[in-house]
């Protein structure tokens, strides 16, 4: 009797067994048929018995049932499982972990190429939606496969770097750009962020090289020489800025910002003539720009006022010349007129246009455009 309950004992053991591996190919061939959802059952159970959980076949067909549920277009399927890709992908390491004798090692490779892809679409949609750091993780992601495999895929690190940059990730965004820049990624980008990151950390001597070394490699890129005077600018270097602003101009002469750093770093110089015809221009092309309007405004008052100053200064006996100069004085203001009205057009929040412009009104004596100015200024002061 007792031998008879080995014998059925063992029959019990490999028919487990048997059923199993009989899991396994159900899967397979429920997977071959488009029925996912059969595959998915069966192949869950293989995975988790102790007889089939060590086969790397075992885990390359359970890779292959989760890779397609991951690329299927059909609701009832795609919504097996929402962790589908992790799940394939994991199951191909583990694959490639069993298969000693590399049987399976070619066609999980193919699939593994499959997986970068959809973590790096995963990454597009994240970012797409604003939320950079899961999408820095996934393009992350689609970089360790491709390098995996001897691959470097270029486009998956800079995404990494430049999704880690939006989600204040500055040394993950640094490692990735740096190791961009090692292989000579050919793609201007790399330097502009690099420099955002450095003059953030307030380490603009490490940005100014950054850029530096950027218009070295992309000599007329336009951002770059933009990213350079911006430092410059920052760092009360004058000439350097005036310098590369005038090449900026000579590489577009449509765009009115330029125009109006150009007018700035002259009026800040004291260079009136140049200052005003570069704030004209910047009005030409922008008539509705409020900065250069405002600044060219103030920079006939303050013409007005230096006249002033002068002729308050002058001996009693120069009357002549005291009124040649209020006159003069005068002519500027009136200047300054049109370009303050329409800064007040643009932004009727501005009190000081309104009190400039009041004060103006003033000292020529045109008395109902005070008034208008005085009530404008106590309704600010109300609100």
């Amino acid at each position: 009797m007792k031998n008879v309950f080995l014998i059925v004992l063992g029959i019990m053991l490999a028919s487990a067994t048997y059923s199993q591996v009989n899991n396994r190919t159900a899967a397979f061939n429920h997977l071959r048929y488009g029925r996912l959802d059969k595959a998915k059952e069966a192949i869950d159970k293989a995975v988790e018995h102790p007889k089939t959980i060590a086969d790397a076949k075992t885990w390359f067909y359970y890779g292959n049932v989760y890779l397609a549920i991951q690329l299927s277009e059909e609701d009832e399927f795609g919504k097996l499982d929402e962790n589908a890709l992790d799940k394939s992908f994991q199951a191909y390491q583990k694959a490639l972990e069993l298969d000693e004798k590399e049987e399976h090692k070619a066609e999980i490779n193919e699939r593994l190429i499959v997986c970068s892809e959809q973590y790096f679409n995963r990454g597009v949609g994240y970012y797409n939606e604003s939320r950079f750091e899961d999408a820095s993780l996934s393009f992350e992601q689609a970089v360790h496969i491709s390098n995996s495999l001897g691959v470097v895929d270029t486009v998956a690190n800079f995404y990494t770097a430049q999704s880690a940059f939006f989600s204040n990730n500055y040394e993950k965004a640094k490692q990735y750009f740096e190791k961009l820049k090692s292989i000579d990624f050919k793609d201007p980008a790399i330097y502009r962020f690099m420099t955002e990151i450095y003059k953030t950390e307030g380490d603009t001597v490490t940005a100014l090289t950054n850029i530096q070394e950027g218009r070295e490699k992309f000599p007329e890129d336009f951002s770059l020489i933009i990213e350079e005077i911006n430092i410059y600018l920052a760092t009360g270097d004058k000439d350097k800025a005036m310098e590369l602003l005038q090449l900026a101009i000579t590489k577009d002469q449509t765009n009115p910002t330029l125009f109006f750093a150009v007018a700035t770093n002259y009026d800040q110089l004291g260079n009136f003539e140049e200052a005003e015809k570069n704030y004209k221009k910047a009005i030409e092309l922008d008539s509705v720009y409020f900065d250069p309007n405002y600044n060219l405004g103030a920079l006939y008052v303050n013409k007005a006022i230096a006249i002033t100053e002068e002729a308050n200064v002058l001996p009693l006996d120069q009357q002549e010349k005291f009124e040649e100069l209020k006159q003069k004085a005068n002519e500027f203001l009136e200047k300054s007129i049109p370009y303050l009205e329409t800064a007040d057009r643009l932004n009727p929040n501005d009190v000081y246009v309104l009190r400039t412009l009041r004060d103006i009104y003033a000292r020529l004596g045109m008395l109902d455009k005070m008034k208008e100015m005085d009530q404008k200024l106590q309704e600010k002061n109300q609100d």
